[in-house]
Order: structure tokens, then C-alpha cells, then sequence
């Protein structure tokens, strides 16, 4: 017995030994998070090192891949400031070297050009003629006005990416689409968005895909020529002489060390003339590849399901808590209704989460809120009772109507035990002005009025940092040391006192990225150097949304962009097409990441639901918050049940964080706020809603068992305005996805690439198909949706 012991430690020590080793701690503090890719802007930037670095003090020298690239750094050594010239490489390596340490930052030079562009005036003069979309955040002001030029055409010079970006011409004040431009959409508000097209050379730039691996290696797949290969394990990047090119593959050792940890990762860039690849992300359970999805944790942010629900409207667990205004000036809709916190454990208890799937818990704002009632809707009219969380007037009491304390631990606890996580909705941009810290520190808060003496209400754009929701809810200055201070120390309280795993942050781009930085570096500091998922909610372009992103700020943020596209082209409305949302996802995936964490939702408390627009019971375009107030939004057409299902197929089936909306998982109706916050249903449910369900359920547990889902890469095979196919691959797990968005049956027939072929699929709905020598053929009928799995 002695002898088969000291075999088999002989045999794993000469394991390890064949393996090449980076001589570097595995587990240090600079080491637990993913430093995340930045972008470097041509000209002067600016990199805030304790963002990836906890101590920089400690920081001995910088050393670049890249002999172009200059850099400066501060006194403090907090800030780094380095200059990008044209000429520098598409990827640059950037060591930041501590103790003779080095930890690498990822840097991409960006892929703007100056684009031209041109308006033509058919005939018209104007007096100021300006451009407002994407590309300026909506805010013509942002951009140097359109200039006459010797053809009689007004042009600008933007500074842009290749993409799609959304806008609208501004002549004389005046907003409305491009007249010249045939590419438009519905933009859901009476008027239509024209779509601006800056064309790159993306049928140039490299491609990766995960080939194979073994116990000690890992083989990529390249298309196009590559130039430079940086691969990195957690923030070391790895030598040459682990690195391997023979022909279109790259081969590398895993390190050594990897086998410390539990979880670790392997990121993959590669670069050439046009740009940079996209990037392949790998999990390492141990050291070796991760296949298996029962070793995968809830501590995986990336396996994520979440789920939203509205604390008060999703169950009332305990009626003694009940405690509705019952005024006649608040209309029943927008009054308490009983929701708590012992509803939701009850519903942990029956293990209705579960069953459905989600592993993750996004709950409201539990913060006490005021006791009677604020603001003013005239077409009703009616006030409204705090029962939304969202007007805080305690920073560290939950709200009695909600439960206590106590009840929020337990519940945390309790959650925890069922490998549930929970994510609080954290509000720092503003208190109710009830609020103690309002009344004896007002300096702490952004003025009212505006020095013009006009009132800073709802100017999201323009005074973006400054402006008040409403004239009851002040605004933090969060531009102010003390009060960045303050708030953030206040979230770190609720994350200690009730042991969260992370916020959903309301508002942020209201609030400085100041905050942000000092909110993460503390939530680090506080938790051994690890931080928690952070999600954010930011409506703006891709670049505003994506500049709160980061090692040292916030994991993702909703990408409403795609959201915005996606819930309009399966609902059947405002005339998008999937071939649009393809678009749009492809251009996320190059701000983002083609591996990130951004959230993906099938809807929201502060939207009309997907239901009502898919059923035809909520007109596009319409007032859709006095829609829900004048008449009872129903579900008049029962193919919208399809169209739910499909968006959730969509949401769950590419990366990201996928998110249910409470209700979406049996297709709840309703307008606009508060319409969108009605009860959630348990029982009752009639065949389409018990239809739904099991679908979603279906959908959930397959991402939650299959890794192909989670971390594989996106290939998009072929998209047409009422179909789409599109494929994730991970090594040799293939899942296919078809998508029938038209109100008839379609065939497909798909030429798979190469490498999805000489393996067997199987149907997860049971659709019939043919695979023969590489080409699949499926029949799917109207409004549904096929998963091909290997």
C-alpha cells in the first residue's frame, strides 16, 4: 500500500514538473481580479493604477511590449500617464513590476478614424445644423457644429469606431431624422432614428476559437493572419516560451501554478495590420480546462442567472406588516401592497427559484422610505407612497412595511444555503429629502436651480452630474471627497452587516467615477482583495456605458442598447430586424468584451412590459405610462407567449449575465410604470403562462449544465430580418441556435463551418433535422426556437 502511495505522488510531482512554472505567487492580492482590457485613445491618457494595483506605493517601474508607447508616473504612483502614437501596435502588453513582480495590464489602441460627415440641405438653408445620437450621447452641443462646404453641403469630422450608430440631424432646433439616409427605425416615440454606418475592415481582423486541450495544454484555433500572441493566465502574461504558432493554431502550457488555485482563468488576444482578435476566456478548475458544470460555484460571476423582483410586489409573507397609506390622494396602483422580505424566503423555501433556475437575487432597495406620500401625476391624478424603495430616508435601517434587520440577514443566510447569491439595489445618487443627512448637511448635496435660475430637474444629458429626479429627492455631490466618503461607506455597511455578494447600482451615470473607483477599492480592501459583482444601470451609448467598466469600477451594466433592439424585433414592432440586433450585439461585444458580464434583461420595473407590445395591447409609440392608467392591458394575442419565449432564448443563450424580470417567466402584461410592477402571480396560471414557465425553466438549467453556454465563443452564422442562427462553441462542445421570428414556418439549411462539423447533435425541443456532410436542415414553425447541442 505504502509503495501504490509513493507511486502515485511520484507520478503527480513529475506531472507537475512537466509543466513550466512562472515562479510567481498565484494567490497574491494584485492577482485576484481579471485586469480588465483598456482601451488607450491616440494622444495623452490617463490610467488610474489602483485600479489594479491595491497598494501602488509599492510599484518599483512600468515596462511596455511596446517601444512607442511613453509614460509618466505620478508622485503618488496612483495615476499613470502615457502618450499613444498612430504608429504604436494594435496590442500593447503593460507590465506594472512590484517586489519584481510583474502584473499585466492589457491595452488596446483604439480603432477610431476621423469620419466625414455630410448632410445635404436639398435646397434649404439653416442657421445651425448639428448631429445628436450614439456617437455624441444625445447632446448636439457635445459635437462642433455641421459646417457649409464648397458643395453646399453641411459636413463635421467625427472621431469614430467602425459600427452602427443611431442619431438624428438637429436643423435649426428642430429633431428629426435624416432625410438622405434611407437607413432608419422606429424609434418609438412619434419619430424615426437614422442609422449611420462607419464601415472598417472587421472580414480582416484575426478570429480565435478554443480547438482542445489536455491536462498540461491548450490549443486555439486562428483565422486571418496574427501577428503577436499575448496570452495570459489571471494578470501574469505567459512567456514566449510557453507559447507555440504552427500554422492557423496556437498552442500553450497552462502554468504550474494554476493548480493552487481553485479557479482560475486563461485570456486569449492575438493582434495583426487591422486590429486586434476577439478574446477567448477559459476557466481553469485546479489547473485543467473546466468542463464540468458541477464544478462550477455560485462564486462563478459569470454563471449567473439572476433574477429581479420588486420586494413589494412580488409576495406578502407576513400580513403584520402591512401597512398601506390608504389616502385619497394615492390611487391604490402606486400604495404598498405587502410585498416583504419573509415573502421571498417562503419562495426560496418551495424552491421556486430553484426549479425556475435563477441562482442569483437582485432585490429593490430595502432602505426605509418616508410614510407618507411624494409627487404628483396630473392625468390621474394621484401622489405616490415610497413603496418602490427608491426615496431613502435611513441609510442603514430596512424599511418596517418590509421586515427588519434581522429578517434581511436570515433571509441572506438563508439564500446562501440554497447556493442562492443576493444582490441588493443600492441607490448613491440621491436621498429623500426627509433624510437626516439633507437636513444637516445640505452643503453635501447639488443645487436646485441652475445659476440661469431655471430648475435642475430630469436634465439627465447636460447636467448629467448635478441634476435632481425630483424637486423632493436632492441630489449627492458626488464630485465631493467627503461625500464619497460617506456613501461609500455607507454601501460597504450593508454588504458587511448583511454579507451580500454584490449591488445593482442605480443611476450611475449620475454619480462621478470617482465614486465608483473608491467604492471597488474599499468592497477589495474590505474582502482580502477580492472583489464582488457590481452591475450598474446606465442609459447612454455603448462608450458612456462601457466607461464605468473596469477592474477598479463596476463588473457590467445593462446593455439597454441591445435590449432596445432585441425586445422590439421579437416583439414584431417599430419595424427591427434580427439582422439589426446582430449588429448591435456584435458591436457590445467590441466595447465590452465578447466574454463579459453585462447584463441582459427580458425587461424592467421602469419599462412597459415585452408582453403588452408583443400582444398588440400597448401601441409603439403611444404614451405608454397613461396607457396604464386609461384602460386594463391585457394579452389579446396569445402568439405573444412565442415572442416571450424567444427573447428569453435569445437572453440565455448568448454571453453575459442573463436577467429574468419578476413575471416575465409566465408573461405578465402591463404598461409603463406602475403599471409594469403589478403582484406577482403563483397560482392560477393558465396553459400558456405553465407553457412558458417550463421553457424558461428549461432554458435556464441548460445554460446552468452545459459551459458551451456560459464561456463559449459567439459565432453568428447567418441573420435575416425574421431569423437568425448563431452558434457558441467551446472546444468540442457546439450548441447551435435557431431562431423562427416570423408569423409562419421557415426552413433552414445551414453550412456549418468547419469546426462544428463530424460531431452529433441532439434537439432540446425536439424539432426534426437532417445533418448531412456539414449542412443541417431544420423546419421550425412560427415564432419558435431550436437548441442543437452535442
Amino acid at each position: 500500500m505504502k509503495n501504490k502511495i509513493l507511486f502515485s505522488f511520484l507520478c503527480t510531482s513529475l506531472f507537475f514538473s512537466c509543466q513550466p512554472s512562472l515562479h510567481y505567487a498565484p494567490d497574491g492580492e494584485n492577482n485576484l481580479n481579471l485586469n480588465s482590457l483598456v482601451t488607450l485613445e491616440i494622444g495623452e491618457d490617463t490610467i488610474y493604477l489602483q485600479d489594479f494595483i491595491l497598494n501602488p506605493t509599492e510599484i518599483d517601474s512600468i515596462t511596455s511590449s511596446s517601444s512607442w508607447l511613453q509614460w509618466k508616473l505620478s508622485n503618488d504612483k496612483k495615476l499613470l500617464y502615457v502618450k499613444v502614437v498612430p504608429e504604436m501596435e494594435n496590442f500593447v502588453d503593460l507590465k506594472i513590476w512590484l517586489n519584481g513582480t510583474p502584473y499585466s495590464i492589457p491595452c488596446r489602441k483604439t480603432d477610431k478614424t476621423d469620419f466625414v460627415f455630410t448632410y445635404r440641405p436639398q435646397g434649404k438653408t439653416y442657421r445651425k445644423v448639428q448631429i445628436a445620437g450614439q456617437m455624441n450621447d444625445w447632446v448636439p452641443n457635445f459635437t462642433p457644429d455641421l459646417q457649409l462646404n464648397d458643395s453646399g453641403y453641411y459636413q463635421v469630422t467625427l472621431h469614430l469606431s467602425p459600427g452602427t450608430y443611431l442619431y438624428q440631424m438637429v436643423l435649426d432646433g428642430e429633431w428629426n431624422y435624416d432625410v438622405n439616409n434611407p437607413l432608419k427605425i422606429d424609434n418609438g416615440r412619434g419619430k424615426f432614428n437614422s442609422i449611420l454606418k462607419v464601415e472598417g475592415q472587421q472580414s480582416l481582423l484575426p478570429e480565435l476559437y478554443t480547438d482542445a486541450y489536455s491536462d498540461s495544454k491548450i490549443t486555439l484555433l486562428s483565422v486571418n493572419k496574427v501577428n503577436n500572441i499575448f496570452v495570459y493566465w489571471q494578470n501574469y502574461r505567459l512567456p514566449d516560451m510557453f507559447v507555440k504558432k504552427q500554422e492557423n493554431r496556437i498552442i500553450f502550457d497552462i502554468p504550474s501554478e494554476a493548480h493552487s488555485l481553485e479557479r482560475s482563468f486563461i485570456r486569449v488576444w492575438v493582434s495583426n495590420d487591422f486590429g486586434v482578435s476577439n478574446d477567448v476566456f477559459i476557466p481553469l478548475h485546479k489547473g485543467k480546462v473546466l468542463t464540468n458544470a458541477k464544478e462550477i460555484t455560485r462564486s462563478d460571476k459569470a454563471s449567473q442567472i439572476i433574477y429581479f423582483l420588486m420586494v413589494d410586489r412580488f409576495k406578502n409573507g407576513n400580513k403584520d406588516n402591512d401597512h398601506p397609506l390608504r389616502r385619497a390622494d394615492v390611487h391604490p396602483k402606486v400604495d404598498f401592497w405587502g410585498g416583504d422580505l419573509a415573502g421571498i424566503r417562503q419562495k426560496i423555501d418551495d424552491r421556486y427559484f430553484t426549479d425556475l433556475g435563477v441562482n442569483t437575487l437582485w432585490i429593490s432597495p430595502v432602505n426605509q422610505n418616508p410614510t407618507t406620500p411624494y409627487g404628483f401625476y396630473a392625468p390621474v391624478p394621484t401622489k405616490f407612497s415610497g413603496y418602490h424603495g427608491y426615496w431613502p430616508i435611513s441609510s442603514s435601517k430596512v424599511d418596517f412595511r418590509f421586515g427588519t434587520n434581522n429578517e434581511l440577514k436570515n433571509l441572506v443566510v438563508h439564500a446562501h444555503s440554497n447556493n442562492i447569491n443576493i444582490l441588493l439595489d443600492y441607490v448613491a445618487h440621491h436621498v429623500h429629502e426627509e433624510h437626516p443627512l439633507y437636513k444637516e448637511h445640505p452643503e453635501f448635496f447639488t443645487s436646485l436651480y441652475l445659476p440661469d435660475g431655471t430648475l435642475n430637474t430630469e436634465r439627465w444629458d447636460d447636467q448629467r452630474l448635478t441634476t435632481w429626479f425630483d424637486t423632493f429627492m436632492p441630489t449627492l455631490n458626488t464630485t465631493d471627497p467627503k461625500v464619497i466618503d460617506l456613501m461609500t461607506d455607507s454601501a460597504l455597511f450593508w454588504l458587511k452587516e448583511f454579507q451580500l455578494d454584490g449591488f445593482r447600482h442605480d443611476a450611475c451615470k449620475h454619480i462621478s467615477n470617482d465614486f465608483w473607483r473608491e467604492l471597488t477599492l474599499k468592497i477589495k480592501r474590505q474582502n482580502h482583495g477580492k472583489n464582488l459583482y457590481q452591475i450598474g444601470e446606465t442609459y447612454g451609448s455603448p462608450q458612456l456605458i462601457g466607461s464605468f467598466l473596469g477592474t477598479g469600477m463596476l463588473d457590467g451594466q445593462f446593455d439597454f442598447n441591445v435590449f432596445d433592439e432585441a425586445s422590439v424585433a421579437f416583439a414584431g414592432i417599430g419595424g427591427n430586424s434580427l439582422s439589426r440586433v446582430n449588429d448591435v450585439l456584435q458591436n457590445s461585444f467590441k466595447v465590452y468584451g465578447h466574454h463579459n458580464l453585462m447584463g441582459y434583461i427580458s425587461g424592467n420595473h421602469d419599462r412597459p412590459r415585452f408582453m403588452a407590445y408583443a400582444s398588440g395591447d400597448l401601441k409603439y409609440g403611444e404614451d405608454t405610462k397613461l396607457a396604464g392608467w386609461k384602460r386594463e392591458i391585457g394579452i389579446s394575442d396569445s402568439t405573444a407567449y412565442d415572442k416571450m419565449f424567444l427573447l428569453h432564448t435569445f437572453n440565455l443563450t448568448i454571453p453575459g449575465i442573463p436577467v429574468i424580470y419578476y413575471g416575465d417567466e409566465i408573461g405578465m402584461t402591463g404598461a409603463n410604470d406602475p403599471d409594469c410592477r403589478r403582484m406577482m402571480r403563483f397560482d392560477h396560471w393558465n396553459k400558456r403562462e405553465q407553457n412558458l414557465w417550463k421553457k424558461v425553466s428549461t432554458l435556464t438549467h441548460l445554460r446552468l449544465q452545459h459551459p458551451v453556454l456560459i464561456y463559449g465563443d459567439f459565432v453568428s452564422l447567418q441573420a435575416n430580418n425574421d431569423s437568425w442562427v448563431y452558434a457558441r462553441k467551446y472546444f468540442d462542445k457546439v450548441a447551435i441556435i435557431f431562431i423562427n421570428n416570423a408569423p409562419k414556418s421557415q426552413h433552414f439549411e445551414i453550412n456549418l463551418p468547419s469546426i462544428m462539423t463530424n460531431t452529433i447533435y441532439q434537439a432540446v425541443f425536439q424539432h426534426a433535422f437532417t445533418e448531412v456532410n456539414g449542412t443541417i436542415n431544420i423546419d421550425l414553425p412560427a415564432y419558435s426556437a431550436e437548441i442543437l447541442l452535442n
